[in-house]
């Protein structure tokens, strides 16, 4: 895939506002053909407080964090999750920022992905720790993650992904650009959600 196409296709879901945010690598090559359209985007994206932080962790990969900062703050602000975060050594009390310069800086200079990413991914306290009590195992379903609680309620949430990120690829496929393509698909949920849902 190029640059437009890995785009859509890892964080479509973000861009378009319904996941608080994404995590994807992408190599060098990739990266750098689509710095200029990044700059871009970037303008186009933060309006909407949606931003692209790239974090380079060798001379052939790129690490992509992509969010929605309203999303986000909504996450760490619940009660359960800002207790959570606390115990993992964050500040939540200190606000987004905090938070985001703390995870940005593990992903960054740790080789595995800290437990924790989870619940910045949108995926529910009790399968993020799920997971880290149980690993690979004892889950009730896998697909975007690893479900050990409520699995019909994943499972929609998850369907409404694959479903954001295909409508977006066929729209990109058809030469809308990528922020069109989110803008489309943000008009088509506020005019008709149930459609969406059902797509």
């Amino acid at each position: 895939m190029g640059f437009d196409e890995t785009i859509i296709h890892c964080c479509a879901p973000s861009l378009c506002g319904i996941k608080p945010a994404c995590l994807f690598s992408m190599n060098s090559q990739n990266f750098k053909s689509g710095t200029q359209k990044l700059h871009e985007w970037q303008g186009d994206f933060s309006k909407e407080k949606k931003f692209f932080v790239p974090l380079k962790k060798s001379e052939n990969r790129f690490l992509f964090f992509v969010y929605d900062k309203n999303l986000l703050e909504k996450v760490c602000q619940k009660s359960e999750n800002f207790e959570y975060l606390a115990s993992k050594g964050y500040t939540p009390e200190k606000g987004l920022s905090s938070v985001l310069a703390e995870l940005l800086h593990r992903l960054a200079v740790n080789t595995d992905f800290p437990h924790e990413v989870g619940l910045f991914l949108g995926y529910p306290l009790e399968d993020v720790i799920g997971f880290e009590r149980y690993g690979a195992s004892n889950f009730k379903y896998s697909g975007y993650w690893k479900v050990y609680g409520d699995k019909e309620k994943a499972i929609r949430q998850m369907n409404l992904y694959k479903t954001c990120s295909g409508m977006c690829m066929k729209w990109l496929a058809s030469g809308l650009s990528v922020p069109l393509a989110a803008k489309k698909y943000m008009g088509l949920a506020k005019l008709a959600p149930n459609s969406l849902m059902e797509a």
